[in-house]
């Protein structure tokens, strides 16, 4: 009896350990790469579109689809995933031999995910494919999470059909988004869909931030790649309403019109009542001697009689300016050209029904028509009202480049040479393709970059450039004309024939004449320093063969024009400080942020011509190692909110890539920081804004980061007012002290002694501020913060006084415990606001 119940009460722990061992087992078995049971990682094969029976010479498009059987997404952007090919290749040729996610696709446990491969016969026989979905390692090697599935195969002699259909994959990032194709939904994201007939197609993905429409054209066997990324994916920040062009009642809309011409022509009747006057009363005499004072003696002299009003009128050219953004398209896509006018008078102007404030500036756009490969330039008409009240016309001068589908290729200006008494012009041109090309009789190999050598002619005109045509030939008599723009002009040839002064005397002449092209600039520097060092004896340099006296050097590839939307900073970088020894690598197109250790820039790697976020820096007398510790607790830091390093070098100079941000538009101008915005904003969007930035910020807390530095101009947006964190690297200042000009401080940072050391608060603190900053468009006071809060500025904004009251208090024992605590809140407030869809009027500060 007693062995019976000892046996009852050892039976159910007995029961349990079988049990626990059994998991424990299957457990391990899957981290040790086994696939039974529960793993982290898993795939499981679906079902494939792999003929058994082939033709020899036969090319198809297949595609093996596999589900994700694991606990974790299969991505392609922090870990890499994707279906590896292996087996006799003989016989046959699988390509790709590894198939990757499309980059910036997730599959989730329980998803299935289609890849594509393209697969040529060779010989007849029999074959066995082999497939298994793997995790690509950085350094190329693969580690199998599934088992490999065998497909069997016959290849036999025959007539080869050719193809009459191809793939198209369709990728949303980490959401799911419905995509239709022609008009009919197929599915949601991410998708690939095979079959579909040659021609061209419309892709539709309808999702959160827009609808995306984009037309594509399928080859046969070809597979086509669309990302979910509509050009206006952004949203704008409304901070003023215009109540006569806003207003539905047409008929107030013709009162309110009426009124201002009457009030108009009464102005204009009082003006010229008030001029009528002054001369009758011969004052007029009186005004010009009194303006003639001022003119400098060298001009008065010139014995003209309206010298004074002559030189008023020169220079009321300069009281708007007009600074074109070299454009950058693709085949095929929608191209705006855009122009920064900034408004350098003391009075409003009007231009395209948009007023610019005196010592501001709006960013215009226009559309471009021309789909031909090259590059271009184009003039176009701007009329705007001035300072006057007149109407006045601008013609601006547009530069633009359209990369070509095919041949999938980039180039850039590199140098100019002289040889053989002849001026030579090297272009760069970066073979994207899988097939060679020949650029007129240079041949370029698949995958490489070779220079071109076009021989310059003496130019006719004072332009600042010229564009010279370069015949492409590839894949069978397939051909193209490309135009390639050259920064060659007349001072180029004078400098080569040794006119150092008439070469110069031409560059300043062209700068004086308006001609707003930087490149002259930068070429005028270059001239001066070359005429100063021949009149000290130097001599110039042999570059190109130490057998060919008469070969010498002359410029190198110089940088387009800079655009600094959004940037209110006192002191703007210009590309005179972008380093030299980075012009090989991107070409810098704008400025997007500066701060106190460096600037981050809108570059276009030379590469791949990818459009990328750089960041210059520029560490001071912070020591580099505490530099480069910081960068690379930076580079671990993996979220949405953060901004993420693709890549960073020390040599030549210390340098960061990041993808680039797509900014946010505030009345019709991009800004791509905080620092750049118009306060105060909409609660609802500086709430958006917040939620995201408390995000980022409780991730690094949990991965034992402190930022420490948080301010506007290290806080960029993204799409959706999605915002990125930067300046992880200027948290190192913060080990020595609070650096100079800080935003904003806590009490810990300025008086440790009296409030404690800095930690996970101090950056609860800096939110608190930033929330502050963008309601209410003041900065918080330094020695009181909670002296004014938000319900001091505008009376329904109480509700934020709590959140403003535990984020900033001098007692860190009185703030928010954890970032969470704030999360919670700032969710609480934007559900309210985002319920009520409040809009909120504010004056322009």
């Amino acid at each position: 009896m007693t062995g019976s119940n000892e046996w009852s009460y050892l039976s159910p722990i007995l029961f349990f350990l079988l049990i626990f061992s059994v998991l424990i087992s299957g457990v391990c078995s899957d981290v040790t790469g086994g696939i039974p049971g529960i793993s982290y990682y898993g795939g499981e094969f679906s079902t494939d579109t792999i003929p058994r029976t082939l033709i020899t010479g036969q090319e198809i498009q297949v595609m093996i689809e596999f589900r994700n059987s694991g606990m974790t997404a299969w991505e392609y952007d922090v870990e890499k995933f994707g279906v590896q090919y292996s087996g006799d290749n003989s016989l046959i040729n699988v390509d790709p031999l590894i198939s990757p996610l499309q980059k910036g696709s997730r599959v989730h446990s329980g998803q299935s995910y289609q890849f594509p491969f393209l697969i040529t016969a060779y010989n007849p026989g029999h074959v066995d494919l082999q497939f298994a979905v793997v995790k690509i390692l950085p350094s190329g090697k693969t580690t199998p999470v599934s088992d490999f599935t065998v497909i069997p195969v016959e290849i036999s002699e025959g007539v080869v059909q050719t193809g009459d259909s191809g793939t198209i994959q369709v990728s949303g990032g980490d959401s799911h988004f419905p995509v239709a194709l022609d008009g009919t939904h197929v599915g949601v994201t991410p998708l690939t869909i095979p079959g579909i007939s040659v021609g061209y197609h419309t892709i539709t993905v309808d999702g959160n931030e827009g609808v995306m429409e984009q037309k594509v054209q399928v080859l046969p066997n070809s597979i086509i790649e669309v990302t979910y990324s509509p050009e206006r994916s952004f949203i704008t920040i409304e901070t003023k309403k215009s109540f006569l062009l806003d207003n539905p009642d047409p008929v107030l809309t013709l009162i309110l019109s009426n009124f201002f011409i009457i009030l108009g022509l009464v102005l204009t009747l009082t003006a010229i009542g008030v001029c009528a006057v002054v001369v009758m009363t011969g004052r007029l005499k009186r005004v010009k001697y009194v303006v003639s004072q001022i003119i400098p003696p060298s001009i008065s002299k010139k014995g003209k009689r309206y010298v004074s009003i002559v030189k008023k009128r020169n220079m009321s050219k300069e009281e708007v300016k007009f600074d074109p953004i070299a454009g950058l398209f693709h085949q095929g896509e929608k191209k705006i050209l855009k122009v920064k006018v900034f408004n350098k008078g003391l009075k409003e102007i009007i231009i395209d029904n948009l007023s610019i404030p005196p010592g501001e500036f709006r960013i215009l756009i226009r559309e471009l028509m021309d789909d031909d490969p090259g590059d271009n330039a184009t003039e176009i008409d701007f009329t705007f009202t001035g300072d006057d009240g007149k109407e006045k016309n601008r013609v601006v001068h547009f530069q633009y480049r359209i990369l070509s589908k095919v041949p999938d290729l980039s180039w850039i200006f590199d140098k100019f040479y002289q040889k053989n008494d002849k001026i030579i012009a090297v272009i760069k041109i970066n073979n994207k393709n899988l097939f060679d090309l020949t650029a007129d009789t240079t041949t370029i190999k698949a995958g490489e970059e070779e220079p071109v050598e076009l021989e310059m002619e003496d130019p006719d005109n004072d332009a600042s450039s010229i564009f010279r045509k370069i015949s492409l030939s590839f894949k069978e008599r397939s051909s193209l004309i490309i135009p390639v723009r050259i920064p060659y002009n007349k001072g180029i040839y004078l400098y080569f024939s040794r006119q150092f002064t008439e070469s110069l005397e031409w560059f300043k002449q062209r700068i004086e004449d308006g001609d707003s092209d930087p490149v002259l600039q930068r070429y005028k520097n270059l001239v001066e320093k070359k005429l100063s060092d021949t009149n000290n004896g130097g001599t110039l340099k042999s570059s190109v063969s130490d057998n060919d006296s008469k070969t010498a050097t002359i410029i190198k590839n110089q940088s387009p024009s800079i655009d600094v939307t959004g940037s209110n900073k006192s002191a703007i970088p210009t590309f005179s400080e972008f380093p030299d020894s980075l012009l090989s690598l991107y070409q810098p197109v704008s400025l997007v942020s500066t701060d106190r250790m460096g600037t981050i820039y809108h570059a276009i790697k030379s590469s791949d011509s990818e459009s990328v976020a750089l960041r210059i820096l520029n560490p001071g007398n912070v020591p580099i190692s505490s530099v480069e510790l910081q960068i690379q607790a930076w580079r671990s830091l993996k979220h949405q909110n953060i901004l993420q390093i693709k890549y960073w070098e020390r040599d030549p100079v210390y340098f960061l890539e990041f993808d680039l941000p797509s900014g946010a538009i505030q009345k019709k101008r991009r800004v791509y920081t905080l620092a750049d915005l118009k306060v105060p904003i909409p609660p609802s969007a500086a709430l958006r804004i917040v939620r995201g930035l408390a995000h980022g910020i409780a991730y690094t807390h949990r991965q034992g980061v402190r930022h420490y530095l948080l301010e506007p101009s290290v806080i960029l947006l993204d799409k959706g007012l999605n915002p990125k964190i930067s300046g992880f690297d200027t948290s190192v200042l913060i080990q020595s002290r609070i650096p100079d000009k800080c935003w904003i401080a806590a009490p810990e940072q300025s008086d440790p002694d009296n409030y404690g050391n800095p930690g996970k608060k101090t950056d609860i603190y800096q939110v608190g501020a930033i929330f502050y900053y963008l309601i209410t468009g003041l900065m918080p006071s330094v020695t009181n913060p909670l002296a004014t809060l938000p319900s001091d500025h505008k009376a329904g904004y109480s509700k934020f006084d709590t959140l403003i009251s535990n984020c900033m208090s001098p007692d860190k024992n009185q703030r928010y415990g954890e970032i969470d605590d704030l999360m919670q809140e700032l969710d609480l407030l934007y559900a309210h606001f985002s319920q009520k869809q409040e809009k909120v009027s504010y004056r322009d500060a």
